[in-house]
């Protein structure tokens, strides 16, 4: 009876270990890809909030696309919602503080300023990506396209 009893204990001492040990608040735990291949995707917005108003149906945050590739450049999306037009800004994506953070550099539209925008990693798998800027002002929720 003893014996059964330590082994419990150990038994949940690991389990609050590995949950205490969650990189990211939303998950996993676990995972076979590295951070930056499941960053690597093409992502559409699912949800957005800013300071903490719901603006997901709204045409500027709905019709982005977001293209991340393996090499660090990212791409964003952004369609006019008046024009309809869409433009691109180019810039790069960077993992950083134990990839737990993402930095996203962009260009303005005429090429020359470059913008970074800091966000904390909340979910990271193959298919979900939500980040939080470090202000707290907007918070996104990707999935991928096709």
């Amino acid at each position: 009876m003893k014996r059964l009893i330590q082994l419990f204990l150990i038994f949940g001492i690991i389990t609050v270990s590995i949950s205490a040990c969650r990189k990211y608040e939303e998950g996993p735990n676990i995972s076979f890809r590295t951070k930056s291949a499941r960053v690597t995707n093409n992502w559409k917005i699912e949800g957005a909030l800013v300071n903490g108003v719901d603006v997901t149906s709204d045409p500027l945050w709905a019709k982005q696309k977001h293209y991340m590739y393996r090499n660090g450049s990212y791409i964003i999306t952004i369609v006019n919602p008046i024009t309809l037009e869409a433009r691109n800004l180019q810039g790069n994506w960077k993992l950083y503080d134990h990839n737990s953070k993402i930095a996203l550099t962009t260009k303005n539209f005429s090429g020359n300023i470059d913008s970074t925008n800091e966000f904390n990693i909340l979910k990271l798998y193959e298919k979900q990506l939500w980040i939080r800027k470090v202000d707290n002002s907007v918070e996104l929720h990707f999935a991928p396209f096709e």
